[in-house]
Order: C-alpha cells, then sequence, then structure tokens
C-alpha cells in the first residue's frame, strides 16, 4: 500500500499553500471570495481531472493510441446543508485520430484505474485529530 503525504498551511486570511514532494499549489481558504484560488470543492475537482488525464497518457502509451490533446470539464453541484458535493459530471475531450471504439476503452480504463476516480466513487473513511491549545 502506498501512503501520500501532503501538508496544508495557511498563508493569511485569504490563501493557503498545499506541498508535497517540493512542489506547492496555491488555494483559497476564504469562504465565498473566488479571486482567492481555486476552493477546497473546485480542488476535489481538478484532482479528478488531473487523475483522467494522468490515465489517459499512460494508457494511451500503453496500448499505442494517438492522442494529441486532452481536455476534462467538469462540474460538480453542492448541497448547502450539511455542505457537500452530491454530483460530479465530466466531459472527456480527446484529439485523436484513433476508432471511437479504441477512445471509448480508453476512457473505461482511465476511470477504473484511477486513484481519484475509485476513491469518488467508492467514498472512504476520513479520520481526524486535532492538536493544540484549542481546536
Amino acid at each position: 500500500m502506498r501512503t501520500y503525504h501532503v501538508t496544508v498551511e495557511r498563508e493569511d486570511e485569504f490563501h493557503a499553500r498545499a506541498s508535497a514532494h517540493g512542489h506547492t499549489l496555491s488555494v483559497g481558504v476564504k469562504r465565498g471570495d473566488s479571486t482567492a484560488g481555486f476552493n477546497a470543492a473546485e480542488t476535489l475537482l481538478a484532482a479528478l481531472g488531473t487523475c483522467l488525464i494522468t490515465n489517459v497518457n499512460a494508457l494511451a502509451d500503453k496500448m499505442r493510441l494517438q492522442v494529441d490533446d486532452v481536455r476534462v470539464e467538469i462540474a460538480g453541484d453542492r448541497r448547502d446543508e450539511p455542505p457537500g458535493i452530491v454530483q460530479i459530471r465530466y466531459r472527456l475531450l480527446l484529439d485523436s485520430p484513433e476508432l471511437p471504439e479504441k477512445l471509448e476503452r480508453l476512457h473505461e480504463l482511465a476511470l477504473e484505474w484511477g486513484t481519484v476516480t475509485n476513491t469518488l466513487r467508492d467514498g472512504v473513511a476520513v479520520e481526524g485529530e486535532c492538536e493544540g491549545v484549542v481546536c
């Protein structure tokens, strides 16, 4: 089993910085302020798109398929109380001269072998603890 590690630190009241293995990602942490950057829900949707593109790249190479460009358009519907994403829809757009049947198989495999896709489809236990004077 592989374990992923990410650290997220608040930079100011509007931004946080996520870091993993020497790379950083700036995210917005001011509720309702879209000018601060991706919020947590958008970051989750971006992770899904990144997962799909990563798998398309790897699987197309393995299947010897020519894929010239990949784009994923994603929408997530949020419930207000309790807050949560209740539905995610995406369109996987492939620029490729390959037959539609081959591209659909590529799509099926990219979905099947994705860490994020499987996590979102299957659900995951979330556990945490708080350390400090006041939590």
